[in-house]
């Protein structure tokens, strides 16, 4: 029977070294440059516990920054209003930016808690625009662009944050074809954009 040797002729540090302590005593392995050995060993005992130290701190339950409790922990005090012209335009898509931001913030729907501040998220029309004519005259290529423009009302003051943008480019049939499912997947595409880059912007808000 045979253990894995390196090239310089020394026993592997990575394997079991219970498996070493059964065969140590019937295979003569060399002892030579003891100084390499070590380190190699020293720097797996090293990765060894910066792993399990990894392991355990997550389990005591903290998160890195960026992740949902951390938001959870930033916003969980904090009122949403969705609001603007968008909303009288598409309540259901103004109610549907609030729950998947409110889900992505981890901000609760209620709160026995006095709030700190207000996000509000100021809605403009979805806009649909022809960007493509099709000559052929069976269907044409539009873009659909939801705009939001976010406000943080503090005790301090109210700070206007970066227009976040979501936009999506579908086909649109003519006459004679159903359109409907076409434009839903298109907002739902942007929609989640805009998601995305107010969970980005707001994780880096102090």
């Amino acid at each position: 029977m045979s253990i894995p040797i390196d090239r310089d002729g020394y026993r592997n540090p990575w394997m079991s070294a219970t498996f070493y302590g059964l065969m140590r005593d019937t295979i003569d392995i060399p002892a030579a440059s003891g100084s390499a050995h070590m380190s190699r060993f020293q720097t797996f005992i090293f990765s060894f516990f910066y792993m399990a130290a990894l392991l355990v701190v997550s389990g005591c339950g903290y998160r890195f920054s960026g992740d949902e409790v951390a938001l959870g922990q930033r916003w969980a005090d904090v009122t949403l209003r969705v609001e603007g012209p968008g909303v009288e335009e598409n309540p259901v898509l103004a109610q549907n930016l609030k729950d998947r931001v409110r889900a992505r913030l981890a901000i609760p729907a209620h709160s026995a808690k006095p709030s700190r501040a207000t996000l509000r998220l100021q809605l403009d029309p979805t806009s649909r625009q022809r960007i493509l004519e099709d000559a052929s005259g069976r269907a044409d290529q539009f873009e659909m662009t939801i705009r939001v423009r976010p406000l943080l009302e503090e005790p301090s003051g109210t700070r206007s944050l970066p227009v976040v943008v979501g936009s999506a480019r579908f086909y649109e049939p003519k006459a004679g074809a159903t359109t409907d499912a076409v434009r839903i997947r298109a907002e739902k595409e942007a929609l989640e954009q805009v998601v995305d880059s107010l969970g980005a912007l707001l994780s880096t808000d102090p």
